[in-house]
């Protein structure tokens, strides 16, 4: 169901309001609308009314659109601001626009508005996503400071009260999670805690510069020196090799160790792996990208669409229209496809993913499910197996899933003519596998499928996406206590495959 909008209306000629909600009326837009006149009624909406876009005429007699965007901006800037007059004059509308307003419709041309306001309410959807991406990686990057400073203040204090007692004090260094290490004030180290040893697998501490990746050490050395220059500490990040051969990227902090007189005795270093952090940084950077792109592309196509319909709407010739209207169909589909993606990952990530259950046959659902699916002529489906099956669970997500199987069958194995659906009954739960008889999956990639923003590599495809098809699969597929997953090997195909519990 469309949601239904506030729209706060700033005019003043009850019949210019009157034709503005006819206008919105016209283009099915759900909404409600509070005409105001007056800058108390105005700031009044504001708080009240919380408004989801602002229409406003430009020239009031005891107010105007200049003063009521300012006032908006204080403490609502996220809210659309479109100024609807016949008055304002091209120019005088684009300095607005330059200084934030979101857009201008002339009173003569109400035809544009409906477009306009969507493409404010989309742009406006696009700032709040950006924001909170924005403010989630900040959050991380708060938490991860925090991290650091709390084992920063960790060491300073224990090794402070421990100064006089060497051994006493590499016992400390001993019982901390990460490795560490003191070295002099020249730069040579000293002692290294068990937990380096059992991490590079090296026996000589000295030896140490073999576990840095060559491409880092450079880097490393000129940093290390900078540090011991200060008298405050300092960090960087380095890639340090595993004892299984694998590198991985540490945060490197030293702090110095100071004397009742403030003079640096050693230096305290710790290395901290954050891998993880920097593979979820840079995959959420990768997706936001991705996000950009995937949406970018049909909403350019559909804009391209609706100028030339705005064009030729006077005089349509016969067979543009059909075309034009079809291709603006075809990339708003694609965009409610990708915001779909994007809010059932953040049902399913919030544990808010809805599923309603009720009793339905299987085989008859997966052959109306094929039915609905657009094919060409090269591609055919065959479904095996029982087809009395009865299972208990949301029948709308599960034809998701058998679409979301298929279309990846086509996606990774476009030379598959023949897209296989088996159904499997045993005595409790039933197993529905999507196989086609494509190249297969190699087994690196197989086991990451599932995983939220993973996308397999497919140069040159035709088919695009977010990387959240699997992953919103497999949490419905949580959500009903079942199980999901991928059969597959290189060169015969590959088996994507639910079970469920059998209707009781």
């Amino acid at each position: 169901m469309m949601a239904i909008l506030n729209i706060l209306i700033l005019e003043d000629n009850s019949s210019d309001a009157d034709l503005l909600c006819r206008e919105l009326e016209k283009s099915g837009l759900s909404f409600v609308a509070n005409v105001v006149q007056t800058k108390t009624e105005f700031v009044d909406a504001l708080v009240n009314f919380n408004p989801d876009l602002i229409l406003s005429d430009y020239s009031l007699p005891y107010f105007d659109a200049v003063t009521a965007f300012r006032i908006k901006q204080v403490d609502h800037s996220h809210i659309p601001f479109i100024i609807v007059s016949g008055v304002i004059g091209e120019e005088n509308a684009v300095e607005l626009i330059k200084d934030g307003v979101t857009d201008y419709v002339s009173k003569q041309r109400l035809v544009t508005l409906i477009t306009k306001i969507n493409r404010a309410l989309n742009d406006s959807e696009e700032r709040k996503n950006k924001i909170a991406v924005a403010e989630k990686l900040r959050i991380q990057a708060v938490e991860l400071l925090a991290l650091n400073q709390e084992l920063e203040v960790r060491v300073i204090k224990r090794t402070k009260a421990l100064a006089d007692s060497e051994n006493r004090f590499r016992s400390i260094l001993e019982t901390i999670p990460q490795i560490a290490w003191t070295n002099t004030i020249e730069g040579e180290v000293i002692f290294y805690n068990q937990r380096w040893y059992d991490y590079t697998g090296l026996k000589d501490f000295k030896e140490f510069i073999a576990a840095i990746h060559r491409e880092d050490r450079k880097k490393c050395f000129f940093e290390y020196l900078d540090i011991l220059k200060t008298t405050n500490g300092g960090e960087f990040q380095i890639r340090g090799k595993r004892a299984d051969g694998t590198y991985r990227w540490h945060l490197i902090r030293l702090v110095p160790i100071l004397d009742e007189n403030s003079k640096i005795q050693l230096w305290v270093g710790t290395a901290t792996d954050i891998q993880e952090l920097r593979l979820l940084q840079q995959q959420k950077d990768d997706f936001i990208s991705i996000a950009s792109h995937e949406l970018k592309t049909p909403i350019t196509s559909l804009k391209a669409s609706l100028q030339l319909l705005d064009r030729i709407k006077d005089r349509p010739p016969t067979d543009t229209l059909p075309l034009l209207i079809t291709q603006a169909n075809k990339s708003l589909n694609k965009v409610t496809i990708l915001i779909e993606d994007l809010l059932n990952a953040s049902m399913a990530n919030k544990g808010h993913l809805h599923i309603n259950q009720k009793i339905f046959n299987m085989y008859q659902m997966i052959k109306e499910c094929c039915n609905d699916v657009h094919l060409d002529d090269s591609y055919t489906f065959k479904i095996e197996g029982n087809e009395e099956v009865e299972v208990f669970a949301d029948s709308i997500r599960i034809e998701q899933i058998v679409i979301n199987f298929i279309n990846n069958a086509i996606k990774y194995a476009p030379k598959s003519t023949e897209i296989l659906i088996k159904i499997h009954k045993t005595v409790n739960e039933v197993k529905v596998s999507v196989i086609d008889k494509g190249p297969g999956i190699p087994l690196d990639k197989m086991e990451h499928l599932f995983n939220r923003y993973y996308r397999v590599d497919n140069s040159g495809s035709k088919y695009t996406g977010l990387g959240l098809g699997l992953y919103i699969c497999s949490e419905i597929i949580k959500k009903h206590g079942g199980k999901i997953g991928v059969d597959s090997e290189l060169g015969n195909g590959s088996a994507f495959w639910f079970i469920l519990p059998m209707a009781s």
